[in-house]
């Protein structure tokens, strides 16, 4: 490796020639628990939902609110965490959203009706909204950029397999020691995280270059990363400018509606609204409805085990797949897919087969829909991407994750109607693979998307 001038030091450019071992690979190990964490304590009210209900006397169809309360939380803590974190540090801007999740979770606890549970669940969705995003900022700045992708994409699959976790601490602890115990191991896992969190965990180096009292803590860092003294903090950093256009900013909002990306903008918008009110709505309720169709509390929370699994095979297979075939095949291929087996789903969970526990096709089905909705999830954030030119690329997957946050919300009145309406588990489960048919005729008509790889 060309030894770099001591006295100027191109940050992208070290990082870049790093090895991904020693500094990398602990930030990804640790982001990782971030988001298996993250992951449990998101589903945590969907695993306790039934046995509360049961135990409040509490009719199913007024979960709804409570339901899409940490959606809520999270649509807030993404943004405003989000901003914390360029003026504070990452590091700490993840530990206070860390913390969130162990005092929203402790406070569930002790909850004694709805309204004190759904303020608590809007405090946990805070810390769940702002650790998404600053842990994939830390990944991204502190990973080589040839293994930045992989890395990020390892990282959030965390997210499904914390909820495959869940599920199955769920069906064990609920039994022995009540629907409490879910949030009470929901407030331990990100206690004991946020011990490691704060010693263990680099700031950001790109925050770190922008501030220049913080010198010498980049320059440790940075010998840290390169694995040997090269750096002593007295060096000036250059950093590569932010591609930002002034027309983009002039146009604004309005670009999105321009001639050249309005199709784009309102078929993404429908993509991501309704994939998300269809991924919620199995994450939020499958372990009510299923309950309701007749399983028994531990093969219900079967089911939403098997849909985690199934959506980190999804997130994981997806994305290498969409590179190799071009994303417009794969991506509604899979979402029809999805669709056909929510449909399956809706058959089967009527059927007497249910009360006798001979259910293995109901859970085939239902890993194939995790995996069809969690990766229908990545897509969609990597066809956003590409489909926007550079100028008013965060504006657009911006604006497109809002109208996601929007349909999650969605999902809670989805099920609270199928609820209060009187309607059956067949027809909750009809509804959302017609919402998955609206995603997948809306994604494939996104006009630009990424090719398919062509071989020799």
């Amino acid at each position: 490796m060309r030894p770099l001038n001591q006295s100027r030091i191109d940050l992208s450019a070290v990082i870049d020639a790093a090895p991904f071992v020693g500094l990398p690979l602990r930030v990804m190990v640790l982001s990782f628990l971030v988001m298996t964490i993250d992951g449990y304590d998101l589903q945590a009210m969907a695993f306790a939902a039934p046995a509360l209900s049961t135990q409040w006397h509490v009719a199913r169809a007024l979960l709804g609110p409570v339901l899409a309360a940490s959606i809520v939380g999270m649509a807030v803590g993404s943004i405003g965490f989000g901003a914390l974190g360029d003026r504070i540090g990452r590091k700490r801007s993840l530990a206070l959203c860390v913390g969130l999740l162990c005092i929203g979770s402790l406070a569930s606890v002790f909850a004694v009706n709805l309204a004190e549970l759904a303020l608590c669940r809007v405090l946990t969705g805070l810390g769940l909204g702002g650790a998404t995003p600053l842990a994939t900022a830390l990944i991204a700045e502190w990973t080589p950029r040839r293994w930045r992708s992989a890395a990020v994409a390892v990282v959030i699959v965390g997210v499904p397999l914390g909820g495959t976790l869940g599920a199955a601490l769920a069906a064990w602890l609920i039994p022995l020691h009540g629907w409490q115990a879910v949030f009470l191991c929901g407030a331990a896992l990100p206690a004991g995280l946020l011990a490691l969190v704060l010693p263990v965990l680099p700031e950001s180096p790109k925050y770190l270059a922008t501030r220049p009292g913080q010198r010498p803590a980049l320059a440790a860092a940075l010998n840290a990363l390169v694995r040997e003294p090269r750096y002593s903090g007295h060096e000036a950093v250059v950093q590569e400018t932010a591609t930002s256009s002034h027309s983009g900013r002039r146009g604004g909002f309005l670009l999105l509606f321009s001639s050249t990306y309005w199709s784009t903008t309102l078929l993404l918008w429908s993509a991501f609204a309704c994939n998300s009110l269809a991924l919620y709505s199995f994450v939020n309720w499958l372990p009510t409805v299923l309950t309701s169709a007749g399983l028994p509390l531990k093969a219900a929370l079967r089911g939403s085990m098997f849909f985690n699994v199934g959506g980190m095979v999804g997130a994981l297979l997806g994305s290498a797949l969409i590179y190799r075939y071009g994303s417009r095949r794969v991506g509604s291929t899979i979402a029809l897919g999805g669709a056909v087996a929510t449909c399956l789903i809706g058959t089967l969970a009527v059927t007497s087969a249910l009360g006798t526990g001979e259910n293995a096709e109901l859970l085939l089905w239902v890993a194939l829909s995790g995996a069809a909705l969690n990766g229908m999830q990545n897509f969609l954030y990597v066809v956003a991407a590409h489909a926007y030119a550079t100028p008013i690329r965060a504006l657009g997957v911006g604006c497109a994750s809002t109208l996601a946050r929007a349909g999650g919300v969605l999902s809670s009145v989805l099920g609270s109607a199928v609820f209060a309406w009187g309607l059956s588990a067949r027809d909750f489960f009809y509804a959302i693979a017609a919402v998955i048919v609206v995603t997948t005729v809306s994604y494939r008509g996104v006009p630009l998307h990424i090719a398919a790889r062509v071989t020799e």
